[in-house]
This record gives C-alpha cells, structure tokens and sequence, in this order.
C-alpha cells in the first residue's frame, strides 16, 4: 500500500504471484484471459489436496495450457492422495479438440476424474475453480474473463464444495469421454 499525498489510500497493482493458498484472503477482481490463466495456474501449483472445476468446455485458453496442466500433473503424481475432479457440462467440443486434459486424465485416472452433470444441474452455467479447502476462482460468465478470486476464504469455498459435490455425487462419467479411454 502506498499512500498519496492526497491521503487516500492506494493498493499496488494484485497479481497472482502475490497470493499464497490458504493464507492470503483478499478477494479481487480479475478481467483478463490473462488474469484468469495466472490465477488458474497459481492455485493448481500450490494445491496440495485437491482441485474441483466446474466448466462448460474445459475452456482451452485457460485449462489446455502448459502451465495449468503441468501444476494439475504434479498435483496428482505428487499427492498420493490427491482428487481433481471435473464437472464438464459440454463435453462435444472437447472430445473434437483433443484437449489435453482429457489425456492426462486418462493416464491419471485414479487421480483425475470427468463426469457430466446429470440433466437437474445443467442449468449452471458458469465456471468455478476450487483449490484445497481455501482458494476459488469464480466466474458468473464462462464466455467472459471477468471473475473473482481469493486464495484463502474456507466459509465461501465450504459453500461451492457443498454444492459441486451434490452436483458430483449426481453425475456419472460421460459417455462421449468414456468413448475416448477404449
């Protein structure tokens, strides 16, 4: 923080790399493809439990880059114990795309799981990364790169968990993703 000489108060530029999972509580604003992806990426790197997405398409400029997909694989190779689960709404465009999560889920299967909603949940429509019990990344609109973060807010992510595990614990493997593992 740096103080004007007005007297107001003025918060330096927040970035990922500030923020420290389960430690940093500030909510902020993110508006960039950019700021999403270095989000993303923070959070899977530090993540040492587990990783809950829900996403309409595993939305490739943020979830089919190196970086998150490297963090995603040394999460899982890492922690013996550690669940990435993914709840993919349309799963069409990915399985045309070869989306490279989908590989890495196949090869790390006990680890990584994909499953559709089941047709009572497909209503919800936006996009939502939860990071241990702390961190999320939260937006209203998956096609658009404005959303929310924080690194260490348990009560907010107690809420999303409670209710991406309804939605898991109601949805099976995909079909058209299932295919792609024979």
């Amino acid at each position: 923080m740096d103080a004007t000489t007005t007297g107001k108060t003025v918060y330096a530029q927040l970035t990922a790399d500030d923020q420290q999972l389960g430690i940093s509580n500030l909510e902020f604003e993110l508006g960039s493809r950019d700021d999403v992806s270095a989000v993303a990426d923070r959070m899977a790197g530090q993540a040492s439990r587990s990783l809950l997405l829900h996403t309409e398409n595993l939305e490739p400029a943020i979830y089919n880059r190196s970086a998150f997909l490297d963090a995603v694989s040394q999460l899982a190779r890492t922690h013996a114990q550690a669940r990435i689960w993914i709840l993919l709404q349309d799963p069409r465009e990915v399985v045309h795309s070869g989306h490279r999560l989908i590989e890495l889920s196949r090869r790390l299967s006990t680890a990584i799981q994909i499953r559709r909603p089941s047709q009572e949940y497909r209503h919800f429509h936006e996009s939502l990364l939860l990071a241990d019990n702390g961190g999320y990344l939260h937006r209203k609109n998956p096609n658009r790169y404005e959303g929310v973060a924080n690194f260490n807010d348990p009560g907010k992510v107690a809420d999303w968990k409670k209710y991406f595990m309804e939605v898991w614990e109601r949805s099976e493997p995909d079909a058209e993703i299932k295919r792609l593992y024979l």
